[in-house]
């Protein structure tokens, strides 16, 4: 892709010192960094953004547990560890 813009930005002294030192340890100059980051930035935004539509969507067909339902479950919680044996602490002991 043809590089033919330029984009100015400020930033804190600390960033800028963070950015070159992984830079370097990438092997790329500050401006190749910058530039990688960015597009990981956007790639992830229209990932992210378009499962969390999905998973909302899908949530928003399905009935939305209620107070009873949560009292169900934490009574067959409680009933399921007071049935198993007491246990000890880390490693059984």
């Amino acid at each position: 892709m043809k590089k033919n813009a330029t984009l100015t930005v400020r930033i804190p002294q600390q960033t800028r010192e963070r950015l070159e030192e992984l830079a370097q340890r990438e092997g790329r100059s500050l401006s190749q960094q910058v530039e990688r980051m960015i597009e990981r930035g956007f790639e992830s935004l229209g990932s992210g953004g378009a499962s969390a539509r999905r998973l909302s969507g899908l949530l928003a067909r399905e009935r939305s547990p209620d107070y009873g339902d949560f009292r169900s479950v934490r009574n067959l919680l409680s009933a399921s560890l007071l049935d198993s044996p007491p246990r000890r602490g880390p490693a059984g002991r």
